[in-house]
């Protein structure tokens, strides 16, 4: 067997949290799997395979997050943009709305003087 920098079984299981439609990650994941099980040591075609495959599947699984993160992100920023614009319009409205008020006031006690 090629010699590995991790525990085999550490990464098999690693990779066995994921739920994993890919076919061919998923048969050499099995296959892994079922060897660990009955304590056989995979060879070095099939070790080379299944580190080919999780770092394929596993590669794209980052990039696609990455995007995820990244569109959210921008997502979040506009939000928070159109949340400052619209604090910014209901402070506008309350202005408006405290100064129709004292004008409201003083038409009616100018209206009161004038009876």
């Amino acid at each position: 067997m090629m010699p590995i920098a991790v525990d085999l079984a550490v990464l098999v299981r690693q990779v066995g949290a994921y739920r994993i439609n890919d076919r061919a990650l998923r048969a050499q994941l099995d296959s892994l799997q079922g060897r660990l099980e009955r304590n056989e040591i995979p060879s070095e075609r099939e070790l080379a395979a299944f580190l080919r495959e999780a770092r394929r599947y596993f590669e794209g699984l980052e990039r696609e997050a990455r995007a995820h993160l990244k569109d959210l992100d921008r997502r979040l920023d506009d939000l928070f943009q159109q949340q400052y614009n619209l604090q910014a319009e209901r402070g506008v409205a309350q202005r408006r709305l405290a100064g129709a008020g004292e004008t409201l006031g003083l038409v009616n006690r100018a209206e009161r003087g004038t009876q």
